[in-house]
Formats: C-alpha cells, sequence, structure tokens
C-alpha cells in the first residue's frame, strides 16, 4: 500500500491543516534567523581529515534545510542545497565533473549555482546557459559540466527547490563512495506547525524550539564515512539520514492536536480496505457464488485456494490509476486490478467467506524498516494478510507468491498488526506492533543431488543432476512454470539445471511440483537432466583429474581486504544439503579422497563435507545452512569462514590413478 494512494483514495484533503501556519514570510525572503549560505568570492580549499586519504573524493561540506510556508490556502516546502567537495584522484574527477541535480516530481528549482575551485586557487563559475534540463529513465535532473575538476581541485554548488506540501521526508547524508566531513540539517516551520524529527545512524537532531517565530530543528553529524555496499547486506537501513513528519497542530486554543499517528493510519487504511458499497457487495456476491469449491476445505487449504483463484482470474497492473483500478465493481468487471484494488477485493472476500484475518503494514528488510517512535506513514508501504488461525501470512499484491509464504524481505521484521473490533454496527481496527516471522531454516532449502559417471573415452563426465528445492528457495522459481511461455521455460531450466557443473550441454530436462499452489504443503520444486561435462576432466598421462568440486557449481567468495562495516543478512535462512556419487570408471583408485573432508561448524551456520566409499562408488556428502537471518559484525569472520568453505570446496580437484 502507498500512503500517497491511500491518502488521495481517502480523499484526506489538506485543508484540515490550512489554519496551521501563521503568516510567513514571502517566497524571496532571505532568513535572517540562520547563518546565510556562505559563497565567497574568493573561496579557500579546505583540508580533508587523514582518516579519508584513500577516498577519491571527500564531501566537505553538505548543509541542507526544508521550510514550510502557507501560501494562500495551502502550503508550499523550500529546500536548499548547498555541496563542497574535494577531488583526491582519477576517480574522483570522472565522478564530478559532470552534475545531475534531481528535480522532485512537481518541482521547481532555481537559483543554481556552481563552480570550480582549481588545486592553484583558480576560480571557474558554471555560467546559466550551460545548465540543461534532461530526462533518464523518468527522472527529471538539471545537467552542466564542471570545468577545471583536476586532483586536489574542489566542486561546489547550491540550488533551491519549491515542492508541494508533503507531511513526511527523509534525507539522507551517507553514500557509497563518498565520505562526508560535515553535515548539517535545518528544518524550519511556522509555530503553530511542530514536527517531530529523528536521526539515524549517528546523525544527531536537537528538539524543537522557537526562533524569530519559526520553529527550527537543527541536525548534524562530523567525519561520516563512505558505506558501499557488501555481499550479504541490505545497507540502506545503516545510512546515515534524518526523518521528520507533521506530528501537532498548535493552532487555536494553543493546546496541541496529534496528527497522523500509527494509530491513526491503522484505522484509516482499515476503513479503505474493507469499507464496501452497495454496489461492491452485489458484484462480490455473484462473484463469490461462482467460486468452485476447493479440494482441501481446511481454513489454510480454504485460504490457498481463494488467494490461488483470485491471482489467476485478476490481473495485478501495478500502473493503473486508484480510479481505474481499487473500486471493486471494475475490478471484477475487467478482471484488473492495481495493489489498492487486489488488497480490498481479498479483505472483502475473505470477510464473505469468513475468514479471520489481520491487515500487516509490514518492513521491508531491504529498504528502510518502520519505526514506532516516527510514525512515517511513506514507509508503510506493504501489505499483508495475517490468518490467526492458521499463524501463516499471504502477500495479496504479488501475483508470484503463494500462501503460507510471503516474499521473504517482509519477513523477520516489525509489522503493525490492523485487528478489527466492533462497536455495535461499527466497526474499526486497533493497530499494534508485531513481528512477522520468517519461515525456519529447515523448510527452505536449495538442495542438490548429483550421481557422476564417465563416458567410454574417459574425457567428460556424465551427471544426472537433480536440483531440489522448497520453501523460499522454490518460491524464486515457481512463477517460471505459470508466467512463461514453453520455450521460455525451457531456457530457464536449463539456467537452473546448468548450476550443476557449469555446463550448457543439457538434455531430458524433468520438472516436479512446479505448481504455485505446490508452495502449500511445500511439495519441493525438482528440476533434473542429464548434463555432459567435458570441462570437469582431465587426462594427465596414467592419472585422471576430475574437478569434482565444480559439481556444486559457482559459489560466492568473501576474501575482502576491506574491513567489514555492516553485519551479515541472509535473503532467509535455509540450508543446502548436497549428495555426490562418483562412479570410478574400472581400474582406477582415488588417491586425495581425504581432500572431500572439511568442517567449519558453528551453533547456527556451517559447512561440513564428507565422503565414503563403496567399491568403486564415492558418496560425498555436503551439508551447508544458516540457520538465522542476522549474523551481527562479532560473528561476521565466522560467518565468512562459512561462505569461503564451499567455495574453497569448488576448488577440490580429485586425482584418479590407474592400477599397475
Amino acid at each position: 500500500m502507498k500512503p500517497v494512494a491511500l491518502l488521495s483514495a481517502l480523499t484526506f484533503a489538506l485543508a484540515a491543516t490550512a489554519s496551521l501556519a501563521s503568516a510567513a514570510p514571502a517566497p524571496d525572503t532571505v532568513f535572517d534567523y540562520t547563518t546565510p549560505v556562505s559563497w565567497p568570492a574568493t573561496p579557500k580549499l579546505h583540508s580533508v581529515p587523514a582518516a579519508f586519504g584513500d577516498a577519491s573524493a571527500v564531501t566537505v561540506l553538505d548543509e541542507r534545510s526544508t521550510e514550510f510556508r502557507k501560501e494562500g490556502d495551502g502550503f508550499a516546502v523550500y529546500e536548499t542545497f548547498h555541496k563542497i567537495i574535494h577531488i583526491r584522484d582519477d576517480k574522483g574527477i570522472e565522478m564530478f565533473n559532470k552534475m545531475y541535480l534531481p528535480v522532485r516530481e512537481g518541482s521547481e528549482v532555481s537559483n543554481i549555482k556552481a563552480r570550480t575551485v582549481t588545486a592553484a586557487g583558480k576560480v571557474i563559475d558554471v555560467t546559466p546557459d550551460k545548465i540543461k534540463s534532461t530526462t533518464e529513465d523518468g527522472n527529471e535532473y538539471r545537467q552542466f559540466a564542471m570545468d577545471g575538476v583536476e586532483k586536489g581541485s574542489e566542486v561546489e554548488y547550491y540550488y533551491e527547490q519549491k515542492r508541494p506540501f508533503y507531511l513526511f521526508g527523509s534525507e539522507f547524508f551517507q553514500n557509497g563512495q563518498v565520505p562526508c566531513v560535515t553535515a548539517r540539517f535545518l528544518l524550519i516551520s511556522p509555530p503553530s506547525m511542530q514536527f517531530s524529527a529523528k536521526g539515524y545512524n549517528g546523525f544527531t537532531v536537537s528538539p524543537d524550539s522557537i526562533i524569530a517565530d519559526k520553529r527550527i530543528i537543527v541536525g548534524q553529524e562530523e567525519n561520516i564515512r563512505d558505506l558501499p555496499e557488501e555481499k550479504y547486506s541490505f545497507r540502506d537501513q545503516y545510512l546515515s539520514r534524518v526523518d521528520f513528519k507533521l506530528s501537532y497542530n498548535r493552532s487555536g486554543d494553543g493546546v496541541p492536536v496529534r496528527l497522523y499517528t500509527w494509530r491513526d493510519l491503522g484505522k484509516r487504511a482499515y476503513a479503505f480496505y474493507t469499507t464496501h458499497t452497495d454496489k461492491e457487495d452485489k458484484a462480490l456476491q455473484a462473484f463469490a457464488l461462482k467460486l468452485p469449491e476447493p479440494t482441501d476445505t481446511s481454513l489454510g487449504g480454504r485460504i490457498s485456494f481463494l488467494e490461488d483463484y483470485i491471482k489467476t482470474h485478476i490481473d495485478i497492473d501495478k500502473k493503473l490509476t486508484s480510479a481505474d483500478g481499487d473500486q471493486l465493481v471494475q475490478v471484477l468487471t475487467t478482471k484488473t486490478a492495481n495493489d489498492e484494488g487486489i488488497i480490498r477485493l481479498f479483505a472483502r472476500l475473505l470477510l464473505w467467506e469468513d475468514v479471520p484475518f489481520e491487515i500487516v503494514l509490514a518492513s521491508d528488510r531491504s529498504g528502510i524498516p518502520l519505526d514506532p517512535d516516527l510514525e512515517d506513514w511513506d514507509r508503510a508501504e506493504n501489505v499483508l494478510f495475517f490468518f490467526p488461525g492458521t499463524g501463516a501470512y499471504m502477500d495479496p499484491t504479488q501475483d508470484g507468491t503463494r500462501y503460507p509464504y510471503v516474499r521473504p524481505n517482509l519477513a523477520g521484521g516489525r509489522g503493525i498488526f490492523l485487528k478489527s473490533i466492533s462497536l455495535g454496527s461499527y466497526t474499526t481496527a486497533t493497530a499494534t506492533w508485531g513481528m512477522v516471522p520468517i519461515a525456519p531454516w529447515d523448510s527452505s532449502s536449495l538442495d542438490m543431488e548429483a550421481d557422476i559417471r564417465f563416458s567410454g573415452g574417459l574425457d567428460t563426465l556424465l551427471v544426472h543432476g537433480r536440483q531440489i528445492m522448497t520453501g523460499y528457495g522454490a518460491a524464486e522459481y515457481r512463477p517460471i512454470y505459470t508466467f512463461l511461455p514453453k520455450d521460455k521455460q525451457d531456457d530457464a531450466n536449463k539456467d537452473i539445471i546448468k548450476s550443476i557443473g557449469n555446463s550448457t550441454d543439457v538434455n531430458n530436462i524433468a520438472v516436479h511440483n512446479p505448481h504455485m499452489t505446490d508452495a502449500f504443503h511445500n511439495a519441493p520444486l525438482v528440476i533434473e537432466a542429464d548434463i555432459r561435462c567435458p570441462d570437469l576432466i582431465e587426462n594427465a598421462g596414467s592419472r585422471l583429474l576430475v574437478k569434482i568440486g565444480e559439481i556444486i557449481g559457482t559459489q560466492t567468495e568473501m576474501y575482502q581486504e576491506r574491513p567489514r562495516q555492516l553485519p551479515a543478512e541472509m535473503p532467509f535462512p535455509h540450508k543446502e544439503y548436497r549428495t555426490i556419487t562418483l562412479h570410478l570408471p574400472e581400474g582406477y583408485t582415488a588417491k586425495n579422497l581425504k581432500d572431500l573432508n572439511m568442517d567449519v561448524s558453528y551453533p547456527d551456520m556451517g559447512f561440513t563435507s564428507s565422503y565414503t566409499q563403496t567399491g568403486s562408488d564415492v558418496t560425498v556428502a555436503i551439508h551447508e545452512s544458516y540457520r538465522t537471518l542476522r549474523y551481527p559484525l562479532e560473528a561476521f569472520d565466522n560467518f565468512k569462514k562459512v561462505i569461503n568453505a564451499s567455495a574453497d570446496f569448488n576448488k577440490v580437484v580429485l586425482v584418479l590413478e590407474k592400477a599397475n
């Protein structure tokens, strides 16, 4: 659920808060209660802290301000941005010799200033005629080149932006490549309009104060390190930032009125998704009476049937506008819905079928999680259904998921649970915080079986391979068999199965339990085929070199030089159990079977491999598991050892020697 869409659908006009602000200065008034942006005619170059010595560029100063002003019957927001960047090397030159200033939707950009200060102190201004408007990937920018950018130079720019009024905002002051010496943020509003603000990951925010008839919130942080993307992490939640939202109306008699709480959102969301008209109710009744009877009449079976039926017969088109896609009569007539429409359809149908449920506004682990302390409705854009009778969840807006599995990034975090309560004929919902659990590690598998024989000429490994996936491991692939045409399915199968031995010579593919509804009983999705792997064997005189480790496919390696900065986080806990059976050719013995034995084990993760031999058959059992979702920094070295153990096994080569 997009709160903006929800607010629009609720016709939640801002007129209710139009009386909040007292008289504000004219739009072109220079603030006399803050230090104005410094733009000296002869700027001086800055020194860079030694701690940032390896960075290609360093932001010396990043200062921004956001002011809410009353204009006529409404509000507007005036933002300023000012940055100074010190260039250290050729990569830094490449990063900042051309600038793209983002223009937010519905905004007006003005008063752009930009210049380069060369290493020798020469100032090269960007003239207005050099500033162009451009659009890339649907986003608007102001683009211009920075002349004279060199090692030891500095790039500086400033611009202003007028935006339509908004309730919730966020500013990030940290990115992947460029550290920052000083970051500052200023939030300004009329006295009767009180915002809440919170800094994250080191960014410090002051309480609000009234200065010169304005409410002021100031934020600052020094020496913000760069934070590049790292494997097995969701970085965004760890970035230095400030979030803010309108919290109180202090107009009228001076008694503050609390605004836009999580409780308010819960009531509005529940009402929006469950309220219906008589016309909608009749259309739903006609639709529901034509539903086939589910084969499994248990509560879980009914939920599974309803979800699959709706997602099979209603097209979810996220681009539909609210008017087209969230009205139930329109949805049931056109068989097309947007996210809001499909949620409303599920809610009404579940009520009709007397299936108890709670609507959940869920955090996204790959983005910014919901925070109970700051009611930022913009973060509450993901909706799940929770079924108390089964303890399981449904992901209504995703046609590629099926009960009881939801997108794994929406599990393992906090959510707001909207539970209905009735007072006579009036029904509303309470909003409480809870955890959306992720499925246990042993319910999700990425297993493999490989039976290996040798060709007659002993120059190719003949492998019968099976990929066996359950839980979240299968959920990633099952949509292939519902939404792709047959030829595309064949291509996808080859891509999946070729990971066994990294060979494209794949034949006799068979797929088992590919249906979306197979998720209900967690039936394993099995893809098997015959694979020819000539590259996994080498003839070395009387010896055969068998690259048995490559049977498990290419593995992630984590031999990094830079110290780890982020904790590790898995997409989902899981196991990877692999069995490799190697049938030795007649007259050959394996000389280094002990190389197959590995053991890197910890209580919550591990990689072990061992072998047994019966006659000419060598069987290798590999158990790899990640039993929890998150691994803190203090456990990262162990995590890295487990990850690298599978990469080390991948390099194992068996030496087969022919007996004299």
